[in-house]
């Protein structure tokens, strides 16, 4: 993921009033994808995984 200018052969995807552009692969191969945010003291940050594989806690 990185935040960065639209690329040539790029799909524009809006959802939620955002827009989100996803390489033309990544559209092809996936029906949806779920945005995560984790903010704990091993990993901060944002991840993108296709079709709802979003990690569950062990804790």
């Amino acid at each position: 993921m990185a935040l960065d200018e639209p690329k040539e052969g790029d799909v524009e995807v809006e959802a939620d009033g955002f827009k989100f552009y996803l390489e033309d692969l990544a559209f092809e191969n996936f029906d949806s994808f779920t945005i995560d945010y984790s903010d704990n003291w091993l990993r901060r940050g944002f991840s993108i995984l296709p079709n709802g594989m979003a990690k569950e806690s062990s804790c």
